[in-house]
């Protein structure tokens, strides 16, 4: 086999932070290389060089035996590089087929725009990774997080490309489409498409891929056959030997003290219909349901996004009636969005204002003015407890990692002091060494007293960490299970009952 692509001694530097320093691998055509890291490790900086939205600072890099250094995206693109993005860069305002068909688009005679044509393709790319039910005639702002990353998918897949980049493509997807999109990775590589997945899914690496890449601190560790390596031996060279903390829920015991009550409530707009639970104080109550069975939308209802319709809230006992974000907050429940893009970071605010955007006030002083020497020192406090990597508090939020961005939301929560907190899909597109440290993070916060409604895809994260898994289908709670009745099995068959 022969090299489609070549690094050699590759670095880049933002400030005083080494991205990547002396990276040299190569990738072999028609194979399914897997490039794994820490969030911070490089692999977002590598892609984007190999992509032509940065340049490299020294080093070579041949693609197809030739010296490779585009200028753009457009340019990469051109030459038979597409990449799917972690986040999610679609225009909210033009249809599916649109953004598929984005700086591409398909014309007629004479030069017009055939939408049906472009509607029919894309519903054809949307078959292929068995995505039939999402309308191409659809806009793509009312899309759920996963609809948008197929659409992505689909995009990527409408360019005659010969080397696709993966930047975490499963992170919002079902088991099912999970194994639809592997099927569709393992077509192309037989139709001689190049193809670089870089997922924090150690699993899916070690099913899919032929050889995978580490990289450590912004440095290449190891190039290796998949079949030469274990799970156990990536994530050791990945972050060294890690603390996983993984013990029984059951030895956890959460309080008699109810602290949130929901009864029959619903919401007409996203079709919640009958929710009753309870939450008690220092418990952690586990989300369950595949996608579109309602568990975001339960969430921003109760966080005031999507007030209820019917139904009731009762807080430490009394009712109330959440019709903003902002009330929420005051009563005392924070939460952390999955869309992290677009929900919930400030792009054109640093790290220090991001960490401090929901407490403003308790930090404003007299003639309205900015406690600056408070607000700084909870920016060195946050960044210091949760290891954030950054080279300041002042610096961009989107030169963060995504681990790091969300990490900074995960501070920002904490910032604010809540007594209940709803976190969505805290730990996607984390690295196994933060999975740990926030899992652990989470625990310690419950024991002094929070109260936590955790919403994850990851299974198993769920029934290491949640004391009951309340499981969720069709807008409805199908059935709810103490920690030592939580099976995958038993919440899978709850989740897809009809």
């Amino acid at each position: 086999m022969s090299a489609i692509l070549d690094l050699r001694g590759v670095s880049k530097r933002f400030g005083g932070v080494q991205a990547l320093q002396d990276v040299s691998f190569s990738i072999e055509k028609g194979h399914i290389h897997g490039l794994v890291g820490e969030n911070g490790a490089g692999k977002s900086t590598l892609i984007k060089i190999l992509h032509g939205v940065y340049t490299k600072d020294k080093g070579e890099i041949l693609f197809e035996g030739r010296p490779w250094a585009p200028a753009s995206p457009a340019e990469a693109q051109q030459a038979g590089i597409s990449v799917v993005h972690q986040e999610i860069p679609l225009c909210p305002n033009l249809t599916v087929a649109e953004n598929v068909f984005l700086g591409h688009p398909i014309l007629k005679k004479g030069g017009r725009i055939d939408f049906q044509e472009m509607e029919f393709r894309t519903a054809e790319l949307l078959a292929r990774i068995g995505q039939t039910g999402i309308n191409p005639r659809r806009l793509a702002g009312s899309l759920s997080v996963a609809e948008q990353q197929l659409t992505c998918i689909a995009q990527a897949l409408s360019h005659e490309c010969r080397f696709l980049i993966l930047d975490e493509p499963t992170a919002s997807l079902t088991p099912g489409e999970v194994e639809t999109l592997f099927e569709v990775l393992r077509n192309l590589k037989a139709e001689g498409t190049t193809i670089l997945f870089v997922s924090h899914i150690l699993s899916e690496v070690m099913e899919l891929t032929d050889e995978v890449t580490v990289l450590r601190n912004g440095r290449h560790v190891a190039t290796r056959p998949t079949k030469e390596l274990t799970t156990a031996d990536v994530v050791r060279m990945m972050v060294g030997e890690i603390e996983t903390d993984d013990r029984a829920a059951a030895e956890h015991k959460p309080q008699a003290e109810v602290i949130l009550e929901v009864k029959d409530l619903g919401q007409k707009d996203t079709g919640l219909k009958g929710i009753s639970f309870q939450l008690h104080r220092q418990e952690i109550l586990g989300l369950a349901g595949i996608q579109g069975a309602g568990r975001t939308e339960l969430a921003q209802c109760l966080f005031g996004v999507h007030p209820a319709t019917e139904g009731e809230i009762r807080l430490k006992g009394q009712p109330v009636h959440i019709t903003s974000p902002r009330q929420a907050i005051d009563l005392g429940i924070g939460y952390l969005t999955e869309d992290r893009r677009n929900l919930g970071l400030f792009w054109e605010m640093g790290v220090k204002d991001n960490l401090i955007s929901v407490i403003v006030d308790r930090l404003t002083r007299t003639l309205g003015r900015l406690d600056q020497k408070e607000a700084r020192a909870r920016g060195e406090q946050a960044v210091k407890t949760l290891s954030i990597r950054t080279a300041g508090l002042d610096q961009g939020i989107g030169f963060l990692s995504g681990g790091n961005q969300q990490k900074v939301l995960l501070s920002r929560w904490l910032n604010a002091e809540p007594s209940i907190l709803i976190l969505d899909e805290p730990t996607r597109g984390i690295d196994v060494g933060s999975k740990a440290e926030i899992r652990r993070l989470i625990r310690g916060l419950v024991a002094e007293g929070l109260s936590v409604i955790l919403i994850s895809s990851d299974l198993d994260e769920l029934l290491a960490l949640a004391d009951r898994v309340i499981v969720m289908s069709r807008k409805r709670i199908s059935g709810t299970l103490a920690a030592h009745e939580a099976t995958r099995e038993r919440v899978m068959e709850l989740a897809t009952q009809k």
